[in-house]
């Protein structure tokens, strides 16, 4: 049951904040009389600022704080509330290699997670890739109904579409259950070598495509690599060049980048025992923005995985401001995708060929959920090598919550739902299930 901890206004305060509302929205109305007739020019940037200026007075800062302050118990990283480009709450705790259990308070300065610290994103790092797709597919490079075997004819999966691929619904095996020494000695794995590993392998779909709905980390791996050939540059580029760039993402970057195994830089590491799943490497020395380490368990450090390599599934790193700015080029501003493609990524699209409705919604690289308290919310989790995440965006009022950790402890499970609570003034508690 989330509780309200904000002011209590006295009555003639609350008479006198409507007043200021009511002239202000006049003040933003410009009319013009000529003889008989009266034109009305609303000045909707002017009323816009308005809302921006006033939005601390709408919403219980008081009652965020009091939820963040519980969270940062047990939270090792960061947490940030905003509504459009207004942060509300935003805050950081703990350390970027764990030195003891949560919370940490006294720590070098060079171990602090701050606000600019970059997080392995996990699978939140799918939207990313699914808007390239639909970014090629609005430019008519390539249409959702196109087969993968079109791109990659050596797949072994007839019929699977590129719809399929983003829906979760192709029937393709996951790769994080493949044998490790199939991918021989290579210290980090890359998407060229696990679809080389698919085409011989060829593993049996896990169900026809089409029937069911089923949650696979290799549809995003291959999407990743449909990206990089049909746009004939990496996707690390690609999504810099018509992603990042555009979002005024900065400091986001690929793990490929920070450990320099990408095209610019090369970089070549020793090779390991084909039976070794993790790798013992540093960020390149010219990253100067803080990196988080993923813990499993404090303080227990969680070394790079040998599949960190494959992107498309996983693989960016970001920070809260960076996805704040995502959020806002994305959802509001349209810089990134036209409002039509926005709203079929955001709507549910997995459907099976029955016509039957999985209990999970999924759109184009984002979860939906539908909540009796707190209307449509559009989200996605990431959990992968340590690190624990979760994004959250709200059509109908652009609130966007986002949690960030590089630790497995759940600091952030259902905590969300408590932030909704206090910004709707929602006293019962209608819990929201976000996955992974």
């Amino acid at each position: 049951m989330a509780r309200l901890y904000g002011k209590n206004h006295p009555f003639a305060y609350i008479l006198m904040k409507k007043a200021i509302f009511t002239i202000t929205v006049l003040l933003c109305f410009a009319v013009i009389m000529k003889a008989d007739t009266y034109t009305v020019f609303f000045d909707e940037e002017r009323y816009n600022q308005y809302l921006l200026d006033t939005i601390g007075d709408r919403y219980d800062i008081e009652g965020l704080e009091f939820v963040a302050n519980d969270i940062s118990e047990k939270l090792n990283g960061v947490m940030l509330v905003a509504v459009r480009d207004t942060v509300l709450l935003e805050h950081a705790y703990g350390e970027l290699r764990l030195t003891g259990q949560p919370p940490r308070r006294c720590m070098t300065e060079h171990n602090v997670i701050t606000h600019n610290t970059l997080f392995d994103l996990a699978s939140i790092s799918k939207q990313f890739t699914a808007v390239s797709v639909l970014q090629l597919c609005s430019q008519g490079l390539i249409d959702l109904n196109d087969t993968i075997t079109q791109y990659f004819p050596d797949l072994p999966y007839q019929g699977v579409t590129i719809k399929h691929l983003l829906t979760h619904t192709s029937g393709i095996p996951e790769y994080f259950k493949f044998k490790y020494t199939l991918y021989g000695s290579t210290a980090f794995v890359d998407n060229q070598q696990l679809l080389r590993v698919l085409e011989k392998q060829k593993y049996a779909k896990t169900f026809p495509t089409g029937t069911k709905f089923e949650y696979v980390n290799t549809n995003y791996a291959i999407l990743a690599a449909l990206v990089a050939q049909v746009s004939g540059v990496t996707f690390e580029e690609y999504v810099h060049e018509h992603i990042f760039k555009p979002a005024g993402m900065e400091n986001t970057c690929f793990f490929t980048e920070l450990v320099g195994i990408d095209a610019k830089h090369g970089k070549k590491y020793a090779n390991v025992d084909p039976k070794s799943e993790s790798v013992s490497v540093q960020p390149l020395n010219e990253v100067t923005v803080p990196v988080a380490r993923g813990h499993r368990k404090a303080p227990v450090l969680a070394e790079y995985d040998r599949l960190n390599g494959v992107l498309g599934d996983k693989g960016i790193y970001s920070n809260v401001e960076d996805m704040l700015r995502w959020a806002n080029a994305m959802f509001i501003d349209y810089k990134i995708l036209p409002k039509e493609w926005v709203d079929s990524a955001t709507q549910r699209q997995n459907q099976l060929s029955n016509g039957s409705l999985p209990t999970s919604i999924y759109g184009y690289g984002y979860r939906i959920e539908e909540n009796r308290e707190h209307g449509k919310l559009v989200y996605h989790g990431g959990l992968w090598n340590g690190f624990q995440n979760l994004f959250v965006y709200r059509p109908s009022d652009n609130v966007v919550i986002i949690f960030l950790s590089n630790l497995y402890n759940k600091a952030h499970a259902g905590r969300s739902n408590e932030f909704l609570n206090i910004l709707d003034g929602v006293r019962d508690d209608d819990t929201v299930q976000f996955d992974e």
